[in-house]
């Protein structure tokens, strides 16, 4: 997808959530009602095929075209499971699936797979996956026999016990039991790749929070009046804010970098200390990006009825979800150690974003 084309899709894509994503709507999914009408929309707008060849009925577009719409959707708090199911959908067709309609997460963890093809099955349990109690299949990624099988379960042959996120959002444990396979196959991308990518979604999701939440805490401090003017004129309140954008700062450039680097390897492999990275940073930085703006923003910011915490709240949860900053931060200390003093300075001038 070249950048006009990308630039259209996703000003009509911004201008879809913010009409259908607001306030009401994120607040109702957190209740518990699926928004069917929303995912509808979605579907029609060919948003979860974003990134799927055209010849399976995909959009034809690229991994960096769905990191820039996962990027706008965390932007906009979009309560729907479209970063999972974009993925999902992109890891089916890359294995030779067919990408089925309706709404899809990943499920990965300590899962084995026994048989191949029709006969295939998997066993074993996943924690915090996200919106496993609403969506109609799990995509899963395993090691099995030194090779890698993506298998594909439907919803009725997995056992789900809901435990919601502290976003809200339908989240559960998911344990599969000699489950049968909607489709398995052999998967160019291993399980600890699917996982990278899925992190660097949430790092472009969190991305995209993390610039709505500036923004809606400046606007704030300027329309806030206390002792006869706005409070974006005290000095404490800049110091905040400056402190605040540095950290968004930080947060987009290092998940922008990460999509960069991971859109020019490809799909199967490349840019991982990049990834890792980024989601180290994102998830770091996140509990400091929601403290600065709930502080700045006073009792406001802690009321049901104002939409900060509809980001901050995500942003904690996404903080974890496909590994937290200790986990990628261990990892990058692992590769580094493993490789040597020498290959310190060249892994971190490997992206072409931070030349």
């Amino acid at each position: 997808m070249d950048s006009e084309t990308r630039d259209m899709l996703l000003e009509t894509a911004g201008r879809f959530f913010t009409e259908r994503c607001g306030k009401d709507v994120v607040n109702t999914v957190e209740k518990g009602e699926w928004p069917a009408a929303l995912w509808t929309e979605i579907e029609e707008m060919g948003l979860p095929l974003i990134s799927v060849s055209e010849d399976k009925g995909g959009v034809g577009g690229t991994l960096g075209d769905l990191m820039a719409l996962l990027r706008l959707s965390g932007a906009h708090a979009v309560p729907v499971p479209l970063a999972e199911t974009a993925l999902a959908n992109l890891l089916i067709s890359a294995a030779g699936g067919q990408p089925s309609e309706g709404p899809a997460t990943i499920a990965l963890g300590n899962l084995s797979v026994s048989g191949s093809g029709a006969t295939a099955r998997v066993t074993g349990k996943v924690d915090r996956v996200p919106f496993a109690s609403v969506v109609e299949r799990f995509v899963c990624v395993v090691s099995s026999g030194g090779k890698s099988v993506l298998a594909v379960v439907a919803k009725a042959h997995a056992k789900v016990a809901a435990t919601p996120s502290h976003a809200g959002e339908p989240h559960g444990t998911v344990t599969f039991e000699n489950a049968p396979c909607e489709f398995a196959g052999a998967s160019g991308v291993s399980a600890e790749r699917a996982q990278e990518l899925a992190a660097l979604g949430r790092a472009m999701q969190m991305a995209g929070a993390a610039d709505r939440v500036l923004a809606i805490t400046v606007e704030y401090s300027k329309q806030r009046v206390q002792f006869g003017r706005p409070i974006s004129n005290f000095q404490a309140i800049q110091h905040m804010l400056a402190e605040l954008a540095s950290c968004v700062a930080a947060t987009i450039a290092s998940a922008e970098a990460a999509a960069r680097d991971a859109d020019e390897a490809g799909l199967a492999a490349g840019g991982s200390f990049s990834i890792a990275a980024a989601k180290t940073q994102t998830s770091d930085f996140a509990h400091r990006i929601a403290a600065i703006a709930h502080q700045s923003m006073g009792a406001m910011g802690f009321t049901h009825e104002h939409i900060l915490h509809h980001y901050t709240r995500r942003l904690w949860v996404w903080r974890r979800d496909f590994g937290s900053e200790s986990f990628w931060g261990a990892k990058i200390g692992e590769a580094i150690a493993k490789a040597g003093p020498g290959a310190l300075w060249a892994s971190l001038a490997a992206s072409k974003v931070a030349a």
